[in-house]
């Protein structure tokens, strides 16, 4: 009779701030869950957070003003689950999606890391719609360059290899943690929308979502330089670097149309608005056409540009 393997153990680390409503929320959706430890990481919050996380509980650590990346590798120090599934506070998780994590990365030796980008709340807005079709195209399963630390497993072995999560960086932490488990251990980080996960802090307007996409680039540009600036990520920078220079350009012809109101002026400054736009217009044409979703035309390509000003405006962050 040959022995049945045991199953690994398995840790969720959970950083919160000030979250204690979604926090709860998060924590029953794994209440059921065949997880052996559950951890979550404060941020010095002010509200109940850590006390909903020792009622249902948790492990609970305090890491008052680190950085998301420090937070997450003291959760990792603090348990010694098998294999980590690192979560935010304000996801929900979704039926079997321990389960169906924890059976994907196990059942592929090559599978550095797994997981899948974040489902909008059911009853989202127009803007956690129209950007979900951006982040849910294409098919699942499938290898891709990097997922998000809210929908993330890796083992632990693997982890501690590259040493975990950057603590310098205040955004694009999962982004570098990809990078160098694929760079370094020449894995494969597989995307399967059966990890299903809810993410209730999706942005709900425009100006939330600018904002968000500002401080989601805010390292982009450091984590870029600290892998050698691989050519396949220049088209996430070339991106903000169009909306900067475009933008510029629309300033000063509207500037010279405003000194000197001729035609010709005003033409260029409606010719260079439309340059501008165009691109995001291209670019969500193509993504609704291969997700069959062309209701969303016009609302993604706002998002596409709105992201393109936001992630200029970040180039100048500190």
């Amino acid at each position: 009779m040959i022995a049945s393997r045991k199953a690994p153990t398995v840790t969720v680390i959970i950083p919160v701030k000030n979250d204690a409503e979604r926090l709860s929320v998060c924590l029953n959706s794994l209440a059921k869950s065949s997880a052996d430890q559950l951890v979550v990481v404060d941020n010095g919050s002010t509200d109940s957070s850590l006390e909903v996380a020792k009622q249902a509980g948790c492990i609970t650590l305090e890491a008052p003003h680190a950085k998301v990346g420090a937070m997450r590798n003291r959760g990792v120090a603090s348990s010694d689950g098998e294999i980590l599934a690192f979560v935010d506070s304000d996801h929900e998780l979704l039926e079997e999606w321990l389960e169906a994590g924890v059976r994907l990365l196990c059942g592929d030796e090559r599978a550095v890391a797994v997981g899948s980008h974040y489902l909008p709340p059911t009853n989202g807005t127009w803007v956690q719609r129209a950007w979900a079709v951006h982040r849910l195209r294409g098919a699942s399963p499938r290898e891709v360059d990097w997922l998000g630390s809210g929908n993330l497993f890796v083992r632990r072995s693997d982890f501690l290899k590259v040493n975990g999560f950057r603590e310098d960086l205040t955004a694009a932490e999962d982004v570098d943690l990809c990078y160098r488990l694929r760079s370094e251990l020449g894995g494969r980080i597989i995307c399967d929308q059966s990890i299903r996960n809810i993410h209730h802090g999706e942005a709900k307007t425009i100006g939330a979502f600018f904002r968000k996409e500002y401080w989601r680039g805010s390292s982009g540009l450091r984590a870029w330089a600290s892998q050698g600036f691989p050519l396949r990520d220049l088209p996430s920078f070339l991106w903000p670097l169009w909306h900067l220079f475009g933008l510029l350009a629309v300033v000063v012809l509207l500037f010279a149309a405003a000194v000197n109101p001729t035609p010709g002026w005003f033409q260029g400054s409606l010719l260079a608005i439309g340059t501008l736009f165009l691109p995001s217009l291209v670019l969500s044409l193509k993504t609704c056409w291969q997700e069959r979703r062309l209701d969303c035309l016009l609302t993604l390509g706002i998002l596409y540009f709105v992201y393109g000003l936001a992630r200029a405006a970040a180039l100048f962050k500190s």
